[in-house]
């Protein structure tokens, strides 16, 4: 998973969105997403998505293939007390944010469907998804700011580049967001918010 300390800074100056709540007042365990990462590499995506039946709500009606599965948690416990400054000194973001990272890929349809999950133990759980939306969408760094700016709330999802959304959790113990790639063609724009939509109901920590 790439990190960026411009993104980091980025999302420190970005202001908060209004309208946050989703009506879903589930929330998130930072430490349970944490645990979910620790122990190496698993064989099965640790969230237990339902990919074809999120599909079905779009519409969609695609085989689906568990592809590869990544994780990672920081070796830290508690956030920096300026990450930017941490990371300035040789401290990764995850770390900087003490943070947990989970990616489970799938093949739908033979194209690449990722979706990615990050809990923080501070606020930047949507930064710590920055790089890879801004390459995914193919963003110019006025852009990233843009969206950063009106990122998405717990329980909102916001389409990127016709082929990311990325929405928003809430969460105890600090902060969490999700990220869906698609490269499938039936898997875009509106079909797309409705999958991460989907998605994001389904993630049960």
């Amino acid at each position: 998973m790439a990190r960026s300390l411009l993104c980091l800074a980025l999302l420190a100056g970005a202001t908060s969105p209004a309208g946050c709540s989703s009506g879903d007042d589930h929330q998130v365990a930072v430490d349970a997403v944490r645990q979910a990462a620790s122990g190496g590499r698993p064989a099965t995506c640790p969230v237990g998505f339902d990919v074809p039946g999120a599909l079905r709500t779009a519409g969609v009606d695609r085989p689906v293939t568990p592809d590869a599965v990544d994780v990672e948690v920081s070796r830290t416990s508690t956030p920096a007390a300026d990450p930017i400054a941490a990371q300035q000194n040789g401290m990764s973001a995850l770390d900087a944010a003490a943070g947990a990272y989970l990616e489970c890929g799938y093949q739908v349809g033979g194209q690449a469907l990722t979706v990615r999950l990050v809990a923080t133990r501070a606020k930047g759980a949507m930064a710590l998804l920055a790089p890879q939306l801004q390459r995914d969408a193919r963003l110019a760094v006025d852009d990233l700011r843009a969206f950063l700016d009106t990122k998405p709330g717990p329980g909102e999802v916001k389409v990127v580049g016709g082929s990311v959304a990325v929405g928003g959790l809430a969460a105890t113990g600090g902060d969490a967001a999700l990220m869906v790639s698609s490269e499938a063609p039936e898997v875009r724009d509106d079909a797309l918010h409705t999958v991460a939509g989907a998605l994001l109901g389904q993630v049960r920590f």
